[in-house]
């Protein structure tokens, strides 16, 4: 019974760990943000937003319409001119939603002392709004782009994938033996008896 606990639990992991990077890896080369269910996970890398982010924090978002957006909020979209043409942005909104010609515009700008206000951006350029930081995440995260952590996650794939090919493997055996002795089944034996010497008759 623990052994098909442990079998099922680790086909899951196995299953879930695949799924997550084909994802990445799909969403990556369409150019997007790996979105689960409408909550994104991003890495801040400026100081821009400090001291409300630090350089390093893993954040959640969540996806939303534009009237959820307001200002004071945090949010994360896409810049798509400037040095920072292609980045993901953090920022806080200071002011929007402006609906203008079938579009809706927010301006953000950084937390940090002295920053000046982004150039406005168009709600479709938006990723999420800023939930929560994520320090567990954030350690585990920077723990795997380790070339340790890397070698880690890859070593437990490979053995959730042997564990699971030996496991299938013992199993076609067993059907398989299972089979032959079902088709092909194994002579009884016959059982000695004694036979029982022949009666003589005198005349």
């Amino acid at each position: 019974m623990v052994k098909k606990i442990f079998r099922i639990a680790t086909t899951v992991l196995l299953v879930i760990l695949i799924a997550i990077v084909i994802m990445v890896f799909i969403t990556r080369m369409n150019g997007k943000s790996p979105s689960i269910f409408g909550y994104t996970v991003f890495r801040v890398q400026t100081d821009s937003m400090v001291p409300t982010l630090q350089v390093g924090d893993v954040i959640l978002d969540k996806h939303v319409d534009a009237d959820q957006i307001k200002v004071g909020d945090i949010i994360t979209y896409n810049c798509l001119k400037g040095e920072l043409k292609g980045q993901t942005i953090t920022h806080r909104v200071i002011s929007g939603p402006d609906y203008r010609d079938g579009e809706c515009y927010f301006t953000t700008m950084g937390d940090k002392e002295g920053a000046r206000a982004d150039d406005e951006i168009t709600y479709s350029q938006i990723e999420g709004k800023y939930l929560q930081t994520l320090p567990i995440v954030d350690k585990l995260y920077t723990f795997f782009l380790s070339p340790v952590g890397l070698i880690v996650f890859i070593g437990v794939i490979v053995i959730l994938f042997a564990y699971e090919m030996i496991s299938l493997i013992i199993a076609y055996k067993s059907v398989d033996e299972h089979d032959d002795d079902y088709y092909e089944p194994k002579p009884k034996k016959e059982s000695k008896k004694r036979k029982k010497p022949k009666k003589t008759h005198l005349n």
